[in-house]
């Protein structure tokens, strides 16, 4: 007989923080599930770690692959997911012991096809936690409304809990980050009803705190490039909601072309600059006329509109006189 949940966890070197999420999973209040510990390649000893769990309990499965990245490893764990639900823990995380009793007992005493709880964000010197508020049940658009608004719950999959039936023909879009934000929506489409609760369960450990010099480092266009998917799609479902990732998407946008034009090597980033520029400019009428902007930002899009690289002089010229 297949279990009621699956729980997926991608391990890639988090040798530190192992033992206690697979602890806090095994001790769920709810004892009916199967854990999936995909093993994506770790060059330290989790492989090891997984298989000791292995031993100790019949519910771990583990499967040991090459290193092909967090979405990678989560569609080998659906591939081979057998539950009635799915849910997702990252490997560094943890979870309180009544979570998934909690979001699944939700799903069947209210014909829910997704339940959400909220999440402890715990960085190195304080812990934030979420709004509480009161079981919410809502329709799929009215879902998409909130995800997208981000006020209850945001696109992040590991607070959520999926009927594995949304999942048969979706995967996770390898190769990029961001992926939960080009995920959850399509799962939100094809649901019914989808419950939420102000109730922190999940707890996100903030490994490291962000740079400026580590993210232009890394500079991704990525949730660029799938807002301008989503918009596609809101446009032909959900035209309603065009308008807030349009606003979205100008928002990643300027991220982007302002960390590029922080960058010393601007020269590097000059493709992605552009092209980026030219998926703003393409959301130019929405935006200038979005209720969400304020006048400064609208004077920055219309330069991005007129002269992509006057948007990088004056960003520059900003920088210059705040001594960034």
């Amino acid at each position: 007989m297949a279990p009621k949940i699956s729980i997926i966890v991608p391990v890639y070197k988090v040798e530190e923080y192992l033992h206690k999420c697979i602890d806090s999973i095994l001790s769920q209040t709810l004892n009916d599930f199967e854990l999936i510990l995909v093993d994506d390649g770790s060059p330290d000893n989790c492989g090891t770690i997984c298989e000791e769990y292995k031993k100790q309990d019949n519910r771990v499965r583990v499967i040991h692959k090459e290193n092909g990245g967090l979405s990678s490893a989560r569609n080998v764990g659906l591939d081979a997911a057998v539950g009635e639900y799915i849910g997702f823990v990252d490997s560094d995380d943890w979870i309180n012991s009544d979570m998934y009793e909690s979001l699944y007992n939700m799903c069947k005493n209210n014909s829910c096809d997704i339940a959400i709880c909220t999440s402890n964000i715990h960085y190195k010197d304080k812990i934030v936690t979420r709004d509480t508020y009161p079981l919410t049940i809502l329709n799929k658009g009215q879902a998409m409304r909130e995800m997208l608004q981000g006020n209850f719950y945001d696109e992040v999959v590991w607070t959520k809990l999926f009927k594995k039936t949304l999942l048969e023909d979706l995967r996770f879009p390898e190769g990029i980050v961001y992926e939960d934000t080009a995920f959850t929506y399509k799962v939100i489409h094809k649901s019914e009803r989808v419950c939420s609760i102000g109730k922190p369960m999940y707890n996100y450990v903030k490994r490291e705190n962000s740079t400026m010099d580590q993210a232009i480092k890394n500079i991704r266009i990525d949730a660029v490039l799938i807002y301008d998917e989503m918009y596609g799609f809101m446009k032909e479902n959900y035209i309603e909601l065009s308008g807030l990732v349009a606003f979205k998407l100008a928002n990643s946008a300027m991220v982007v072309l302002n960390l590029i034009s922080y960058s010393r090597d601007i020269t590097k980033h000059k493709h992605d600059y552009n092209r980026v520029a030219k998926i703003l400019n393409k959301y130019f009428y929405q935006n200038i006329t979005s209720p969400f902007f304020p006048k400064n930002v609208k004077v920055l899009l219309a330069f991005t509109k007129l002269y992509p690289a006057s948007y990088r002089l004056l960003i520059n010229t900003v920088v210059r006189r705040r001594g960034v």
